[in-house]
């Protein structure tokens, strides 16, 4: 370990041989009662920040099963003095070279303290009574004086993991709702739409995904919600504009044909591009330039060539505002294509203010077209 940890956790006097009665043993610093196994569990806990190996935790196990039995007091002699040829079988049969490379990493790591004989070997040192005193070893007591230390990164670990999952669960739920609202308002997700949110979708799903990855999957989430959620109470309306009409399918009352609808979708698109191609000379004079539709043209900056591709760009550009997909291809049939994407680009610059999104483009359109 460096020189700055080790120094962190253990006093000079620790470390240095005693300059009085040698019988009399170093200095045992700390206060703690601790089982050794609970203690081992932190480090396995604590592994991804502290950045120590299965190898190092295997040695640092059979380290402390050769310890006296019971609970570790900081009063006591924590030295393992076995020799390394008798550990090895402790250590999942780890050859001692390993054995030995996962030691010098332990130290460097500050979870160990490796008190050296002049020869190498590990030994206690006894009083007259038998009684060790000492011993050259591995000495354990820098790993417990790091168990506040472990104990507060298992902790921050385990906010983290609430954190991220927390997150997790906001951005699953706000994707949730762009589905659901464009299931409820009979919408549909454009193809450039559908591929981000299903990126965003599999951000949620891989468990390797960090919290920055769900941060940026957030803030395009965010964007796209701009585009599709009313979040705000009052509507704008424009001035004496007669109430607008429910939008409604013109099957029977109480009954629902959505095969016919399709079809009859498809029909009124088909013909009114067809229709609108064949004017499309003589009214393109009167159109503004394409960046004058500022919110259209920032999510389609290409200028399309040809009205088809205008329809189109509308037909898409409704759906991320949420206006129902039946409304609009009724208003290409009835609309002039410019004046209804002047609409639209209107709606989209009011749509935090705007609770009926489909009713606020009926409402313009007739404006327009008094």
């Amino acid at each position: 370990m460096s020189s700055e940890t080790l120094m962190k956790h253990m006093t000079a006097a620790y470390i240095t041989p005693e300059t009085g009665d040698l019988l009399l043993g170093r200095p045992r610093p700390g206060s703690f009662v601790i089982d050794r196994w609970e203690m081992l569990q932190l480090v396995k806990d604590t592994s991804t920040q502290t950045g120590i190996g299965e190898r190092e935790i295997a040695i640092l196990a059979a380290h402390l099963s050769v310890l006296t039995p019971g609970p570790i007091r900081a009063d006591q002699l924590l030295v393992s003095y076995a020799q390394v040829s008798g550990m090895l079988n402790r250590a999942n049969c780890m050859d001692e070279r390993r054995f030995r490379r996962g030691e010098a990493q332990l130290e460097k790591l500050g979870f160990i303290y490796r008190n050296l004989s002049g020869n190498g070997r590990r030994f206690p040192v006894r009083d007259a009574s038998g009684r060790a005193i000492d011993a050259y070893g591995i000495d354990l007591r820098p790993l417990f004086l790091r168990h506040q230390e472990l104990c507060d990164l298992r902790e921050q670990a385990k906010q983290d993991r609430c954190r991220t999952a927390a997150l997790r669960s906001r951005i699953s739920a706000r994707l949730s709702a762009i589905k659901r609202q464009a299931m409820e308002e009979k919408t549909y997700l454009a193809t450039d739409l559908a591929a981000v949110l299903n990126e965003i979708r599999n951000v949620l799903r891989r468990v390797s995904s960090k919290t920055t990855d769900l941060l940026r999957a957030e803030e395009k989430l965010l964007k796209i919600t701009t585009y599709r959620e009313a979040v705000q109470e009052d509507a704008i309306e424009p001035a004496a504009v007669p109430p607008s009409l429910p939008d409604k399918s013109t099957v029977d009352d109480g009954q629902s044909n959505r095969h016919s609808d399709s079809k009859r979708k498809e029909i009124y698109l088909l013909s009114r591009m067809g229709r609108t191609n064949e004017r499309c000379s003589t009214n393109h004079h009167r159109t503004k330039p394409w960046r004058a539709y500022t919110e259209v043209a920032s999510l389609y900056p290409v200028e399309p060539r040809t009205m088809t591709d205008i329809l189109k760009i509308i037909e898409e550009f409704s759906g991320f505002v949420g206006v129902r997909r039946l409304t609009v291809i009724e208003l290409i049939e009835t609309t002039d294509p410019m004046l209804l994407l002047e609409s639209l680009n209107q709606l989209a610059r009011n749509l935090t203010k705007v609770r009926n999104p489909t009713g606020y483009l009926l409402s313009r359109v007739r404006v327009t077209n008094v």
